[in-house]
């Protein structure tokens, strides 16, 4: 019993520790959003991605973000903590700055910018 207490402390420890070090709550599998990337998540619940390297792409600093659509071009619709939208292109950057208030107006600026 206590073998197993010591090995749950010490496993424990080790992800609080592995969390702090690279300072995300959560990263997820590669590939997932864009081929070399991970989506990760911080302790605040805000999100972006890594590369393989563990390099940051795009700063953790959206509310939500979601998967690149072949329908808009390549582009994936971010959401920022105070509500509103953009879009980031497949290299990280922020194609449509996400300064409008709906998804709606996101897009129609996006279809601005592609035509």
């Amino acid at each position: 019993m206590r073998k197993s207490f010591i090995s749950l402390v010490f496993i424990f420890a080790y992800s609080l520790a592995f969390a702090q070090k690279n300072g995300y709550d959560k990263v997820y599998n590669y590939g997932e959003f864009n081929k070399d990337w991970a989506l990760v998540k911080t302790i605040a619940n805000t999100y972006g991605f890594i590369d393989i390297n563990g390099e940051t792409v795009v700063q953790p600093i959206y509310d939500k973000i979601e998967k690149f659509q072949e329908k808009s071009g390549k582009y994936a619709l971010v959401k920022t903590i105070a509500g509103t939208y953009g879009f980031i292109n497949q290299n990280g950057k922020e194609e449509i700055p996400a300064i409008y208030w709906s998804k709606h107006d996101a897009i129609v600026q996006l279809n601005l910018v592609k035509n």
